[in-house]
C-alpha cells in the first residue's frame, strides 16, 4: 500500500504542470495578438516594404525570361473594302511591261484591210468592143477620158481628173479631153483587163492590165492629173 501512493502523486503533479504550461502558451498567444492588433498601423508599412523588396528582387529574372523568348512578328493584314451594295471589288489592273503610262492597256488591234475583189474582164477576139457613147446606147462605151460604161454599168477611173469635152473652157481643153477619151477607148479594146473597187463609191473603179493602172498611164501621157492636185488649168 505504501508503494502505490507515490506513483499517483507523481502523475497528478505532471498533469498539473502540463496544464499550467498550456495555459501560459495560450496566454502568451493572446497577449501577442492583442499587441499586434494595437500596433497594426506600424506593422503594415513594414510588411509592405518587405513584399516590395521581394518583388523587386524577382523582377530582373522575369525580364530576363521575357527577353529570352523570341518575339513573334505580326504580319500586316490586308483589308479589302467592299462597296455599299456588297458586290465584289474587281481586281486591279496589272501594268504591262514596256507600257509608258503603266495603265496596262493594250493598243487596239488593227485588222488588215481586206483586198478588193478583182474582176477579170475578157473581151475575146472581137475587136472594137468599146465605142463612144452616143447612138449605140450605154453598153460598152466611153463617155470621156475617165468614164465608161460596161454591160450597162457606169464605171469611173479612181483618183484622176481629166479635161472636159462638153463643158470645156477653151479649145485646148476640148482637144486634150477628146484625146484622153480616145486613149481610154484604145486601152479598153487592147485585150483583157482587171476591174477592182476604188474605195470612193460604187462606180469608182481601179482598172488595170498586167499590173499597169489605166489612170497612171493617162497621167504619164499628160492626159489626166491627180484628183485635188493644184495643177494649172488645162487652158495653158
Amino acid at each position: 500500500m505504501s508503494k502505490r501512493k507515490p506513483s499517483s502523486r507523481r502523475a497528478s503533479s505532471k498533469s498539473k504542470g502540463g496544464s499550467v504550461w498550456s495555459w501560459l502558451i495560450l496566454f502568451g498567444v493572446a497577449v501577442g495578438g492583442i499587441q499586434a492588433y494595437e500596433h497594426r498601423d506600424t506593422l503594415l508599412p513594414k510588411m509592405k516594404n518587405v513584399v516590395a523588396s521581394t518583388s523587386k528582387s524577382s523582377a530582373p529574372s522575369t525580364r530576363e525570361t521575357a527577353s529570352a523568348k523570341p518575339q513573334s512578328v505580326q504580319k500586316p493584314t490586308q483589308t479589302v473594302a467592299l462597296p455599299a451594295s456588297g458586290a465584289p471589288v474587281p481586281p486591279r489592273s496589272i501594268a504591262m511591261v514596256g507600257s509608258p503610262s503603266g495603265a496596262g492597256q493594250l493598243p487596239p488591234a488593227t485588222l488588215p484591210s481586206p483586198k478588193p475583189q478583182v474582176e477579170n474582164v475578157s473581151l475575146g477576139a472581137k475587136a472594137g468592143t468599146f465605142a463612144f457613147c452616143g447612138r449605140s446606147g450605154l453598153n460598152n462605151c466611153v463617155m470621156d477620158g475617165s468614164t465608161f460604161w460596161m454591160k450597162g454599168v457606169k464605171m469611173k477611173l479612181a483618183g484622176i481628173e481629166v479635161p472636159q469635152t462638153d463643158q470645156a473652157r477653151c479649145m485646148e481643153e476640148r482637144a486634150r479631153g477628146f484625146t484622153a477619151k480616145v486613149r481610154l477607148r484604145d486601152m479598153l479594146n487592147s485585150g483583157s483587163f482587171q476591174v477592182a473597187a476604188g474605195g470612193q463609191g460604187a462606180e469608182v473603179k481601179a482598172v488595170s492590165r498586167s499590173g499597169m493602172s489605166f489612170a497612171d498611164q493617162l497621167i504619164r501621157e499628160g492626159l489626166a492629173r491627180r484628183a485635188g492636185s493644184p495643177s494649172p488649168s488645162w487652158c495653158g
